[in-house]
């Protein structure tokens, strides 16, 4: 048994060398396929006033939004990474008066709803017009 277990452990040692933790595990379709998905999760919790689990959906996309912004050299990937990171980082208690009056909020809603548009309406927009 502990020769088994020595040999798992030197297997894992050598399996990956120190590069592969820099790169994405993930393509640009995944990574932002990923990401969307829980943006319109954060959507969903937002219109139920739950703001700290739209939070915690936003800090959940951050991470794939990071590969796709890193594997992607359109500029639309940066994009939704800003507005991820900016709705990640927004404390929950702030989020009503954003959503309000703030530019940034505003200009990171029209982002996510661009690129991460379903077929169903988010946030009472039509993600098409008819």
């Amino acid at each position: 048994m502990l020769a088994a277990f020595a040999l798992f452990a030197l297997l894992t040692a050598c399996s990956g060398s120190s590069d592969s933790k820099d790169a994405p595990a993930l393509s640009a379709k995944q990574a932002v396929d990923r990401t969307c998905s829980e943006v319109r999760a954060g959507i969903a919790d937002f219109n139920n006033q739950d703001y700290k689990g739209t939070v915690d959906h936003f800090r959940t996309a951050k991470v794939t939004a990071k590969v796709y912004a890193k594997v992607s050299s359109e500029p639309v990937a940066d994009a939704l990474l800003d507005a991820v990171e900016y709705y990640a980082n927004l404390a929950p208690a702030d989020y009503p008066e954003a959503a309000r009056s703030s530019e940034s909020f505003a200009r990171s809603k029209t982002v996510t709803l661009n690129q991460c548009a379903s077929d169903s309406p988010a946030d009472g927009v039509p993600t098409q017009s008819t």
